[in-house]
């Protein structure tokens, strides 16, 4: 969406399901307001091929005219229902066009509020279930765009129109189906909401159920492994029976509404029927009766269901709002989330003219990382270290050691923007000059202990981070780590096909081809997580000369165990096991 979310939740303090699928029906607008032209000359259509059958039958039945005074009404029946068909055929075409735009939106709208979570958000919800958002909630969403919303627009233009033309022939049965119309409504909404609360109730558990046999299916070779091939099946019975469960909870709701309206909306026909039946019998005289004929009769007969049609298919498609709106409500708390989360970055910008300082190697240092006051830590009560007050220039290492569990990645995804500080601030101080690069390229790089990965050849995964770099940047920088003999030996260099994680590469060419993306595109600040951790003396060699290599450009903070990197640092930090109290 082009305007930003934080605008929803200026306007309402807890964002809805309901005010995301507003914004998203404005963007479409004109094509659904299409939808339902059609739809409403559709109706005006019914009106004229019911009439013109109506008029056509007097003709020959009571006042017995031959076929051929009949022939423009025959032609006029004819006409209304071919152009009511692709009228109707129209209608649900721009319905699903407008569907299918906005969906396509939602999705590209999904993508980018994930973009914006960082890791450590991302680990709290499976890959299951966000498959589910990406496909099952995007996809209920249908129903709401394409049948309801223009349906409930049809709901009060058709019956109107047909109402007016009820009343032209017999105002008394324009009152009674003015009368009985009301109770569809009302009844729809009544047992509406109760499907609408199933929906949201079970939605999240829909998600989780879902993503729970997408989560398994994606571990089918460590399970086998395992030797517990029996007890997932088991699992996963017993969940598709809870799935099922659900599904059938919300859709006995659905039924009882269609029951009730089918019953109210038979006792309404049947009642007009009687009256209709009576007035060309003779045996009721008062009111407009003694002026109702065949034609007029059958006319209102024929329309009264239609009239009541619209709001039957309202009362259908009422589910599909309920399950949009369990969607909906899912997928804006993402949405709200990612937002809040971008806004989590704690490094504020300050763009002013430096002193030129300089490094240890002589270096004019355009940034300077300001570590003020800052404590760290994921409970708000309890600093797990801190506080910190340090100034890191371009050219400077740093370097984080300390014992497992101690704080370093801590560190590490605090100056990243992914944990909120307990105390303090960060600060990155750029020169007017350099400032103007960071609106162009991010101001972090960041390259975990367990680097992303996708399934698809070197030269791709390179690109991935490094979009601006060249096929021969990437050789140089493969030649520099050592890759390049490596890779061409057994495989097809750049073009070598790797699997998800890293399967087809060793320990130490995946953590080398994770670094050539950040020297390929390095960042004012360079954050590495145990970049030699695990690795060979050759590939820890080579890691070693290329941060050497680095150093010089940006600002190099890493946590590891290593200690070999220390010959590098200008700057070290060795945290101490901190007792946190609960």
């Amino acid at each position: 969406m082009k305007q930003s979310f934080a605008k929803l939740t200026a306007e309402q303090s807890k964002p809805s399901g309901k005010l995301l699928l507003r914004r998203y029906i404005k963007e479409q607008t004109p094509t659904l307001s299409l939808a339902v032209l059609c739809g409403s000359l559709a109706t005006i259509l019914l009106l004229l091929q019911w009439v013109s059958f109506a008029l056509a039958a007097q003709n020959i039945i009571v006042d017995d005219l031959p076929w051929q005074v009949n022939t423009t009404l025959i032609l006029c029946f004819a006409v209304a229902v071919i152009g009511q068909a692709l009228l109707i055929r129209m209608q649900s075409h721009f319905a699903q066009q407008a569907s299918l735009s906005i969906r396509n939106a939602i999705r590209v709208a999904i993508l980018a509020r994930w973009r914006k979570l960082s890791p450590l958000d991302l680990q709290q919800s499976s890959a299951g279930a966000a498959a589910t958002q990406w496909v099952e909630e995007v996809e209920a969403m249908d129903g709401y765009f394409s049948r309801y919303w223009p349906q409930q627009m049809l709901a009060v233009i058709s019956p109107i129109l047909i109402l007016s033309t009820v009343a032209y022939f017999n105002w008394l049965c324009a009152i009674l189906l003015l009368v009985s119309a009301p109770l569809i409504p009302l009844f729809m909404i009544l047992v509406g909401m109760g499907a609408e609360k199933l929906n949201q109730k079970y939605s999240t558990m829909r998600q989780r159920l879902a993503g729970h046999f997408l989560d398994r299916v994606a571990n089918l070779t460590s399970l086998r492994l395992l030797g517990a091939q029996h007890e997932i099946s088991e699992e996963v019975s017993y969940n598709s029976e809870r799935y099922r469960e659900v599904i059938m909870k919300t859709l006995k709701v659905a039924f009882l509404s269609s029951t009730v309206l089918e019953f109210f909306t038979s006792v309404a026909i049947a009642s007009l029927a009687i009256y209709i039946g009576f007035s060309l019998y003779g045996a009721i005289t008062w009111g407009p009766a003694q002026s109702l004929s065949l034609f007029t009769g059958l006319a209102i007969l024929i329309l009264a269901p239609e009239f009541f049609q619209p709001l039957r298919n309202l009362s259908q498609y009422y589910h599909d709002r309920a399950a949009a709106l369990g969607a909906a409500d899912n997928l804006v708390t993402l949405m709200y989330e990612a937002e809040t989360n971008a806004e989590k970055c704690h490094i504020k910008l300050s763009t002013h003219v430096l002193k030129k300082s300089q490094t240890d190697s002589g270096i004019n240092a355009p940034y300077t990382l300001n570590l003020d006051k800052l404590s760290i830590g994921y409970r708000q009560r309890n600093a797990l270290q801190g506080p910190f007050n340090l100034s890191i220039n371009s050219g400077q290492m740093l370097v984080i050691s300390g014992a497992s569990g101690c704080g370093k990645s801590t560190l590490l995804n605090t100056i990243a923007g992914f944990l909120p500080s307990i105390e303090g601030r960060i600060t990155l101080e750029a020169s007017l000059d350099a400032s103007q690069g960071l609106a162009q390229n991010p101001a972090i790089a960041y390259l975990p202990q367990k680097p992303w990965i996708k399934n698809d050849t070197i030269y791709q995964n390179l690109l991935a981070l490094a979009p601006q770099t060249t096929e021969a940047k990437m050789l140089q920088v493969m030649d520099t780590l050592g890759l390049s003999n490596e890779l061409s030996l057994r495989d097809e260099g750049l073009f070598t096909v790797i699997g998800e994680h890293g399967q087809g590469l060793s320990g130490g060419q995946m953590q080398r081809i994770a670094l050539a993306r950040v020297l390929l595109n390095p960042a004012p600040i360079v954050l590495l997580d145990e970049p030699t951790a695990k690795l060979d003396l050759l590939s820890k060699e080579y890691i070693l000369a290329a941060l050497a290599s680095l150093k010089p450009k940006v600002i190099l903070i890493i946590a590891t165990h290593d200690s070999s990197l220390l010959k590098l640092a200008d700057m070290h930090i060795e945290f101490k096991k901190m007792d946190l109290e609960d």
